[in-house]
Parts: structure tokens; C-alpha cells; sequence
């Protein structure tokens, strides 16, 4: 559970920010199961709404500038809620008595919550109307000079006006202002409803630009433009702290333009004081870290693999962050000399044990990560990994959880490979037409992105690109792409979910365990030490011998455990047994495990684990299947599907397609 005292602390700059294009996101089919009105389950990812908002268009430099800062609730993933929206609903009730504190007001007066006719408005009734939903929106929203505004209440509910026209829907929410952090902002509750009733969908587009646009016209409207005074004196903050940042900036390409052969004087840089200051600060920080050397009199000569180098210095200090944050979280405390990084251990390492936690490393919440576990080996293994989409299979799991860690080798992209394959057909050279003649069925923009991926590889050097546009492809493509891909350390570490219990619950669950198969000498503990966590593994299993006692599933005569000869198959059974009953008492639906070869279909409503896989659960009529979960249905959660299990694997399909299956599977469901 994150601490609500942390959405009070702003890292935004509020100085010029260049355009970002919007991402590309694929728009999921709308479906319906039978009887059943048609709705949308995601609630965020979407291109959809807010059509009359240019969402990506440059910003006046001129205007007041905003920070907006936007969080998604499930309920049914946080504060331990289960169905029901339970959790949701306690989790909300903190975080308004949270936004509601007193002595945040303006003058430390009291907080008085508000929406968009009161001036006092009741939060715990709007707690009870969102006690049913699926999720709701946190939204802060900090404007540059805030504290000059006359009344931010009315700011808030014309700003809300705007993004219900916006949004096509009207909008159920709370909000309270806060002066406290030095940064007069609101703290904003939306409901997750429309007013049709269907889950609310904001698009991600949206929230990154849109709302953040309607905020800065609203306060540049009440506030008048930005001064030119205050503008300069953002570049300034700007450029002083680029100067000092260990990553690479606008500074350094300003040096490479300027630059003859890797070599910058001092009388190429601009005259203008406000810049050339900052770069010759640059200039003398790239000097202390070895990355400039000067070689004369204002002159110095730049380190050919500046930006490679820069990257991998950002890298460590960001890693380095990211592992105090790691530490931070054991309160009994890590001794440093136990820290050991995956990546700079031998190419076939391994590390096997508990989860300690994974934290973001950077300022992009889709990766990279590092996760941290505490090894069987006695020491505290670090790893990166490249995009939180790799982490999927650890939503939900225990904290302790059992894991193993492992090197891998940077994977190839799609476009990368698609382009090889075409080059080779065409003497090792690519082209728009070539890949058209080669793929017919490939659109235009499609081929326009291998074209882009090619043009960044020419920029540092792997491929040539000729006069009429034909890219030159070398034949060590690939293995040139990977080394590019692994740069700066940036490697990405395999991780594989053993158990997604601890220990402290291993020791009695009902169903096989990783503590089992190491006691029986079925895992791999080569690297197992006697102290640390290799101590508490033979603590937790002279509780497990009592548990397995009690289960019947062996004997302690005291001369040592005697396991039964399929005492395997008699955890598995009772794990089984405990999983469908828990089902059954948690949804009042009969539960069944699909068998290898059924035909199923079901609205896909949760996940559940046991210790050696996880299995998604369908819903159709007053039934709930068990099929093999995989990772790519989470994109299709509360929708329809229908599929037949293969063995491990459910080969399924959603949206049109799963409506069709499931008129034609009707009569045999119904049997």
C-alpha cells in the first residue's frame, strides 16, 4: 500500500516540455456475453473520447503551466479487498480522510471537502456510491502559480465541466485543495462510472495531454501569459541543472554540434552568457568524470562513446536509487557487502530465492525495473528488468515469494528481424519499395516504422543509408543489434516464479510446496548456505514436518519423516479440493477444472494461483471453469472469451469471434 503523504510530492518541471507523440494503443473489441449488455472493462488504456482535444499539439511557452498527476484504483487489487470492491472502498475512505486533514487548507486552516455544487460536500456518501465499482481515479492537479489563484474551487469545477464535455459523460466527483507542500494543488476523486452506468474510459492520450491542455487555458485565461522575465529564468534553472545531471542532456548534444572531430573551443560556443555558462559547466563536470579531457587552453576533446557512457552513468545512479529504495524495505536491515548484481556475475549464474520487491528504475513507469530477491546462497541478488510487462506473472504474489533469476541475451525486435529477412532476399540492402515488393500485405505506416528503427541504427553507426534512400545492411546485423540493445548494462534478467508463496506460509499450506522439493533433494541447493535465508528455510521446514504430519500426507515417529510413496499426488489433490471450495464459498458459482480437450466459454473474471501455476476463471451461467492462465488474457479481463484447453495451454479467442463460439458451444455447455 502506497503512503497517501507521497502524492503531495511533486518531481514535475514546470518549464518547457517538448511535444510527445501520443503511444499507439490497440483498441480491444467491445463484447457481450448472452443475456448481457454490451460493456468496456478497461478503463484507461484507450484512444477512444475527447475528441475535440488536440492532444499532442506544442504548448505556448508563454502559457501557465500545470502538472497533473493521474492514478488508477482496482478495487479488487488493493488493501486486500477481494471481490467485492471492499478493499476499494476502505482504501478510498483512507484517502479522503487523508485529503480532508487539517491544517492543509489555505492560512493552515481547516480542509473542506467539495464538489461541483457544494461547498462542503459529503465524502463519506461519495465513498458508499463507489463502493460497487471496479475502480476509481486519483487525480492531483498543481498549477505553476496555483497560490495566486483566487479561489480553486471554481478553477477545479470548470476544468471538470470542460473534461465532462470532453468525455461525453457526466462525472461523479469530490475534491479538496491543499497549500501545505509549497505547491498550492487539489486532490480530485472520480468515480469510475458513466453516467449510462458502464465503467468510465479515459484515454490514456487524455490524461498525458488533454486534460493537462484544458487545465493550462483555464489558468492562463484567470492569470494572463507567463512573463518573459519568468521564462528566462526557467532556462536558467534549466541549463544549471543539466550542467550537473549524470545522464545525457540537451547540453551534450549542443557539444556534439559544436564539436570538430570530438574537440570543443571555447570560442565555438555561442556568446550569448545565459548558454555558454552551462556549457562550459558541462564541459568541466564531463572533465571530472573522464569523459572530456582538455587538451589545451579552452579546448577539450570529447570521449568518442560520450553518450554510450553517459547512458551506462545513468544507468548505475538511477540503480542505485532504486536499490536504497529495495533495502529501505527490510527492516532488519541488509549489509551492503552482501549486494551482489546479477549482471556482473559469470553469463550462467543463477539465483534462486525470496522476493524482496522490484522498484522502477528511472521516470518511465513501463520499465526498466529492478527486482531484488535474497538468495538461497546467502546473499542479495539485484537484476534488471527491461519492461514492467516482464514482471506480469508477479502481479499479486506474496512478498517472499520464491523466485530464480537468470541472464539472458538481448532479444531481437520483430522490425529487426523483418528487415534482415528482407535484406538477405536483397543482397543485404533494405528500401520501402523493397520491403512493398517482398510483403504486399504490409501498410504503408508499417513499413514507414522499419524505416524509422533503421534510421536511428544509421545514427550510431550500424547501417548506411545511400543518396536514393537504401539502407545498407551489414552482414552481422544481428549480433551488432544486440550488442546496441545491451548498452549500458542494459541487459535484461529472465525471472521465473517458483512459488508465489513465503516461506512462513509454506511451512502449513495445503498443497505441494518449493520447501517440499528442496527437503527431498529436488531442487538444486548447491548454493545453499546455513545462515541468512538459508537458516530460515531449515526453520520453516521443522514446521512443515508437523504440517505434513497433521495431513496425513506423512509420519514423524520421531526417526526421521517417512513420506507415503504418493505423497505428491495427495498434495496436489488437497490443493485442489481447497482451491474449488474457496471458489464455490467466494462466488456462490459451482467451479470445475476444464479437462485437456474441452470446448469452454465464460466471461474471464479472476486469477487464481496455486503453487506450481495459475489457472483463469470463466464464468458462464451459474458455473465457473478453470482453465491454464495465460499471460495474454489479462488484456481481455471481464470480457467474453470462449477457447478449448490443450494440454497446459487454452488457445482462446475474444470479442465477435468468442460470441460466435459460444452459440455454437450452447448446447453442449448446457448438458
Amino acid at each position: 500500500m502506497s503512503d497517501p503523504r507521497q502524492d503531495d510530492l511533486f518531481e514535475g518541471d514546470f518549464g518547457r516540455r517538448k511535444p510527445r507523440a501520443p503511444e499507439p494503443t490497440p483498441k480491444a473489441p467491445k463484447v457481450r456475453s448472452a443475456g448481457e449488455k454490451r460493456v468496456r472493462a478497461a478503463w484507461y488504456n484507450r484512444t477512444r473520447g475527447a475528441r475535440g482535444v488536440k492532444l499532442a499539439e506544442a504548448r505556448d511557452p508563454t502559457s501557465q503551466k500545470v502538472i497533473i498527476k493521474t492514478r488508477v484504483v482496482v478495487h479488487d487489487k488493493v488493501g486486500g479487498g477481494g471481490g467485492g470492491g471492499g478493499g476499494g472502498a476502505r482504501s478510498m475512505m483512507r484517502h479522503t480522510l487523508y485529503v480532508e486533514r487539517d491544517g492543509a487548507g489555505r492560512d493552515g486552516s481547516e480542509v473542506k471537502v467539495f464538489d461541483e455544487e457544494l461547498d462542503r460536500a459529503d465524502g463519506a456518501a461519495f465513498v458508499d456510491r463507489c463502493a460497487d465499482d471496479r475502480h476509481h481515479f486519483r487525480i492531483i492537479i498543481s498549477p505553476e502559480n496555483g497560490i495566486e489563484m483566487e479561489n480553486l474551487r471554481d478553477y477545479t469545477r470548470e476544468l471538470m465541466d470542460r473534461a465532462e464535455k470532453d468525455l461525453g459523460t457526466s462525472l461523479d466527483w469530490i475534491a479538496a485543495e491543499h497549500h501545505d507542500t509549497g505547491h498550492a494543488h487539489v486532490h480530485l476523486l472520480v468515480r469510475g462510472k458513466r453516467d449510462d452506468g458502464r465503467d468510465l474510459v479515459i484515454p490514456r492520450q487524455y490524461i498525458s495531454y488533454g486534460m493537462r491542455h484544458r487545465a493550462e487555458e483555464i489558468a492562463t485565461r484567470e492569470l494572463g501569459p507567463r512573463l518573459e522575465t519568468e521564462l528566462s529564468r526557467d532556462l536558467d534553472r534549466r541549463a544549471e541543472r543539466a550542467a550537473k545531471l549524470e545522464r545525457q542532456t540537451h547540453l551534450d548534444e549542443l557539444l556534439r554540434e559544436r564539436a570538430r572531430d570530438n574537440e570543443v573551443r571555447l570560442a565555438d560556443l555561442p556568446q550569448e552568457g545565459r548558454i555558454r555558462g552551462p556549457l562550459v559547466q558541462r564541459l568541466n563536470r564531463l572533465e571530472d568524470w573522464g569523459l572530456a579531457q582538455r587538451t589545451d587552453a579552452g579546448v577539450w576533446r570529447l570521449d568518442p562513446e560520450l553518450e554510450d557512457k553517459l547512458t551506462r552513468l545513468a544507468d548505475v545512479r538511477d540503480r542505485e536509487r532504486a536499490t536504497a529504495r529495495l533495502l529501505a524495505r527490510e527492516d532488519r536491515g541488509i549489509e551492503r557487502e552482501r549486494l551482489r548484481e546479477l549482471e556482473a556475475a559469470h553469463s550462467s549464474q543463477r539465483a534462486t530465492g525470496r522476493l524482496i520487491g522490484f522498484e522502477q528504475i528511472g521516470d518511465d513507469p513501463r520499465g526498466p525495473h529492478l527486482i531484488a530477491i535474497e538468495g538461497i546462497d546467502g546473499k542479495v541478488w539485484t537484476a534488471r528488468v527491461a519492461t514492467r510487462e516482464q514482471l506480469r506473472e508477479l502481479d499479486g504474489v506474496e512478498r517472499g515469494a520464491i523466485l530464480r533469476l537468470e541472464r539472458s541475451q538481448p532479444e531481437l525486435k520483430p522490425a529487426d528481424r523483418t528487415i534482415f529477412a528482407i535484406a538477405r532476399e536483397s543482397g543485404l540492402a533494405y528500401s520501402a519499395e523493397l520491403h512493398a515488393q517482398t510483403i504486399p500485405t504490409d501498410r504503408v505506416n508499417y513499413i514507414e516504422m522499419h524505416e524509422r528503427r533503421l534510421e536511428a541504427l544509421r545514427r550510431v553507426g550500424i547501417v548506411e543509408r545511400t543518396a536514393d534512400g537504401v539502407f545498407l545492411i551489414p552482414e552481422n546485423y544481428e549480433e551488432r543489434v544486440r550488442q546496441h540493445e545491451a548498452r549500458g548494462a542494459r541487459q535484461s534478467a529472465r525471472v521465473t516464479l517458483i512459488d508465489p508463496h513465503s516461506l512462513e506460509k509454506q511451512a502449513n499450506y495445503r498443497g505441494p510446496t518449493w520447501l517440499d522439493r528442496v527437503s527431498m533433494g529436488l531442487e538444486d541447493t548447491s548454493q545453499l548456505a546455513r545462515e541468512h535465508f538459508g537458516r530460515e528455510i531449515q526453520d520453516a521446514w521443522s514446521k512443515r514436518v508437523r504440517s505434513l504430519d497433521l495431513m496425513g500426507v506423512a509420519r514423524d515417529n520421531g526417526d526421521g519423516l517417512r513420506l507415503n510413496q504418493d505423497w505428491q499426488r495427495q498434495l496436489r489433490q488437497l490443493e485442489k479440493e481447497n482451491l474449488l471450495q474457496r471458489i464455490e464459498r467466494d462466488t456462490g458459482r459451482v467451479p470445475h477444472f476444464a479437462r485437456d480437450g474441452d470446448r469452454v466459454a465464460g466471461v474471464f473474471v479472476q486469477r487464481v494461483r496455486v503453487a506450481e501455476r495459475s489457472f483463469a476463471v470463466l464464468f458462464h451461467e451459474r458455473s465457473a471453469t478453470l482453465v491454464p492462465w495465460r499471460a495474454e488474457m489479462d488484456r481481455a479481463f471481464n470480457q467474453l472469451m470462449a477457447g478449448r484447453v490443450n494440454g497446459r495451454n487454452f488457445d482462446f479467442k475474444v470479442g465477435r469471434e468468442a460470441e460466435k463460439a459460444l452459440k455454437a458451444l450452447t448446447p453442449w455447455l448446457g448438458r
